[in-house]
């Protein structure tokens, strides 16, 4: 057999799944990006904490903030932001800046403005609520973390959302987010998610180089 049948046989089924899965997000676009996301954020939490960290006890405490965060906001609330007020804008956006220029601009919008005005700030007061935390210790954490989970963000998400914004279909775009969000979701899980009540946890920032690394 040849190299290119065998990687014809190789891909064929991946291609099988990918044109399935696609089918079924035509159909069902808003389900399938919210269960995509939901499971996303769970398995990444799953390989953050047994992988990465080590842990022996799983904190299911933690796992289900994650595990609401991923359906709740990645899913629900970015299937909006992204396939419903984004399509609203577009007209208006291609009209000031040109359709060259549509894509950056959306990218601005979520990296600079929706990130670190409402992403940061919904994750910091789920996480605190769990931890049973005062609202205002969850905001002044949120505070002193912004700079690092901004950094941390930016290096994964302004190619990936460029991309997105000019390239993938609206009915993919959420389980394309989901797709590149399992890194982001790693680091951020191990970054913020380790509910440690030491010391050294509770007042150092983890850097974003040492909390990736595997």
């Amino acid at each position: 057999m040849s190299i290119s049948r065998i990687g014809n046989a190789v891909k064929a089924p991946f291609i099988t799944v990918f044109r399935a899965y696609n089918n079924v997000a035509m159909k069902h676009p808003f389900g399938t990006g919210v269960i995509t996301t939901g499971l996303k954020t769970s398995a990444a939490d799953l390989f953050a904490q047994k992988v990465v960290e080590q842990k022996e006890d799983f904190d299911w405490r933690r796992h289900s903030m994650f595990c609401l965060f991923g359906f709740g906001y990645l899913g629900c609330f970015q299937y909006y932001l992204y396939n419903n007020l984004f399509a609203r804008w577009r007209p208006a956006i291609t009209a000031a800046v040109g359709a060259r220029f549509s894509a950056p601009v959306k990218v601005f919008i979520d990296q600079c403005i929706h990130h670190p005005t409402l992403y940061f700030p919904c994750f910091y007061l789920l996480k605190g609520f769990l931890e049973g935390r005062p609202v205002a210790d969850t905001f002044e954490r949120y505070r002193e973390d912004l700079w690092e989970n901004l950094k941390a963000l930016w290096t994964i998400w302004v190619p990936a959302q460029l991309f997105n914004f000019s390239v993938v279909p609206f009915h993919l775009r959420i389980p394309f987010v989901a797709a590149v969000s399992m890194a982001w979701t790693i680091i951020l899980s191990v970054m913020r998610g380790a509910m440690n009540k030491s010391n050294d946890d509770e007042n150092v920032p983890v850097p974003v180089t040492t909390a990736a690394a595997p």
